[in-house]
């Protein structure tokens, strides 16, 4: 079984170099930014002499260059997409173009990888609650469903009990959006006195957050909806990176597509993903060379395993999904947390409709404190509750608080658990 593992990572890595060879020979003639960083690849000592690259590169580049910077293979006029980064993480959003190929590539990917993973098939209705604007997320789940042949329906520009409605009556099977407003739907169904858990779902596939890798958020989603739950990692400037497979214990990485490394923790060197590894993922694209990406530090925090999978997949798996944004880590008292870890224990709670994490400075010390809204009931207890919990799984002492129903905000993309006073 080891060895012919063994022979599979191998041809994996065979694969991959040959891509990077064949697709850097028309980057490094015609592509202004990536010219000057990089130099001909033709074995995997020549990769790692590469330098990494930081989403601040590429925010200057497209400030000193607007609107598209110089990553750009091809003249403008080749161009048929762009799509913009949300900006969640704090930085100047990035606008994306992308040919007619490269996206063709993310079509595929979320055809043959994430849906194909999730178990959607083309008899499948699938219901997409985005907003119809420039993030990414919405139009490739619509490229990659309507690539499968299955039915598509688009949610944009609808409100919340509009999207429950439509679900009911067209029968969607198959919910793609975020795990956070996945739960917000659940709620304004049940304020609606519609029960979704009876209805026609089946699926859900979820991006923009690590709630569907966190075991009681996405038993929380899949016991009020009646459905089972999809993670799937990606990124605007990067591309469809991952999806949880059956055994749904973490986030297998599209290796086929993509070349993985890892950035050790107090390390500045990143290596090939081997098993066990813990840091920060980097990641190479060889499918989108019209405005690729090469060695990019997606900030994203993880541990690989290379373990076999009873899924049968050869791919490395992330433990556990992305385990949080490396500058998300907060330390209350010598403990380092992160927000997925807390969102784990709060969604073991079913009254908790919604919560928040505050972190502000006080004397020079960390102060971190939960807000909670409740969803049933009046929460007599929960903040002790809590408190008692995080302290025993993890260790640091923080405060708890209720706070009145409705007063937290809700988001129909990526939910802000952090918020920095």
């Amino acid at each position: 079984m080891r060895a012919s593992f063994t022979s599979s990572l191998d041809a994996i890595r065979a694969e991959q170099l040959e891509r990077l060879r064949a697709g850097l020979e028309t980057v490094l003639r015609s592509n202004p930014f990536w010219r000057e960083r990089l130099h001909d690849v033709r074995s995997w000592d020549d990769f790692d002499r590469l330098p990494l690259t930081t989403k601040a590169d590429l925010v200057r580049d497209q400030g000193a260059h607007p609107p598209f910077g110089t990553n750009l293979t091809y003249p403008p006029e080749r161009y048929v997409r762009l799509h913009q980064t949300s900006g969640s993480s704090g930085t100047q959003p990035l606008r994306w173009l992308d040919d007619r190929d490269s996206w063709d590539w993310w079509c595929r990917i979320w055809a043959e990888h994430v849906y194909r993973s999730a178990g959607v098939t083309a008899s499948d209705r699938v219901f997409l609650a985005f907003s119809f604007g420039p993030f990414i997320g919405f139009w490739s789940a619509f490229g990659g469903a309507e690539r499968l042949g299955a039915l598509v329906v688009p949610g944009g520009a609808m409100t919340s009990e509009q999207r429950v409605r439509t679900m009911l009556e067209v029968g969607a099977t198959v919910l793609c959006c975020t795990p956070t407003y996945a739960l917000r739907l659940a709620e304004v169904a049940e304020e609606m006195g519609v029960d979704l858990s009876s209805a026609a779902l089946r699926l859900c596939v979820h991006a923009g957050e690590p709630g569907a890798s966190i075991p009681a958020t996405r038993d929380a989603i899949e016991r009020r909806l009646g459905v089972r739950c999809f993670d799937h990692t990606g990124m605007t400037e990067l591309g469809p990176t991952g999806v949880s497979c059956s055994q749904r214990d973490g986030v297998h990485l599209i290796e086929s597509e993509f070349v993985f490394e890892i950035l050790e923790e107090g390390s500045t060197r990143a290596r090939l993903a081997e098993h066990g590894m813990r840091g920060e993922l980097v990641a190479t694209n060889l499918g989108r060379w019209g405005s690729p990406l090469i060695r990019y530090r997606t900030g994203d925090r993880v541990e690989v395993s290379r373990e076999p999978c009873s899924c049968g997949s050869p791919y490395l798996k992330l433990v556990g999904g992305l385990l949080g944004r490396v500058d998300d880590m907060i330390t209350v008292r010598g403990v380092n947390l992160f927000p997925s870890q807390i969102e784990d224990l709060v969604r073991r709670h079913p009254q908790v409709a919604e919560f928040v994490i505050e972190h502000r400075r006080e004397r020079e010390l960390d102060e971190v404190t939960l807000l909670i809204e409740c969803g049933e009931g009046d929460g007599q207890g929960l903040p002790e509750r809590l408190v008692a919990d995080i302290r025993q799984a993890l260790g640091a002492r923080i405060e708890c608080r209720l706070v009145p129903p409705g007063s937290l905000p809700r988001a129909e993309l990526k939910a802000r658990r952090l918020r920095r006073l």
